[in-house]
């Protein structure tokens, strides 16, 4: 496991849930995370991510924005509710306004997809507070 995946304080793996509608993005990220030594779960969509994270113990959700029977700026805001110091990562390739507007929702950071694989684990590290891979 890579040393900057792992919480200080609990010396656990960091969990992070990727909701993507797409199965390939999930698996992609999934992959990336991964290898970065992160415990990773996946989501079709939002419905029900406010209980994975309370259940799973989650630190991080990343969301796409829009996705069948719950979207991202649904689950934005039941998470900002439920869950306010669980930091979220919205992506999208709909436009840099609807990203700008998960924002103004509570996401911490948004993405543009695609994106590059570097440029995802640095932004992941930095959320959760962890060192960047070297």
């Amino acid at each position: 496991m890579a040393p900057e995946s792992v919480n200080e304080q609990s010396g656990h793996a960091v969990r992070i849930l990727v909701v993507d509608d797409e199965r390939g993005v999930r698996q992609s990220l999934r992959y990336l995370l991964e290898t970065a030594g992160y415990v990773v779960f996946e989501a079709p969509d939002g419905r029900d991510v406010v209980e994975k994270v309370l259940r799973d113990g989650i630190a991080l959700v990343i969301t796409d924005l829009f996705m069948p029977n719950r979207e991202g700026m649904e689950t934005i805001t039941a998470l900002r509710r439920a869950c306010p110091a669980v930091p979220v990562i919205a992506i999208s390739a709909h436009g840099p306004q609807y990203l700008k507007a998960a924002q103004g929702l509570g996401a911490c950071r948004a993405l543009t997809k695609p994106f590059e694989s570097e440029q995802f684990l640095e932004t992941v590290a930095e959320v959760l507070g962890l060192p960047r891979a070297a």
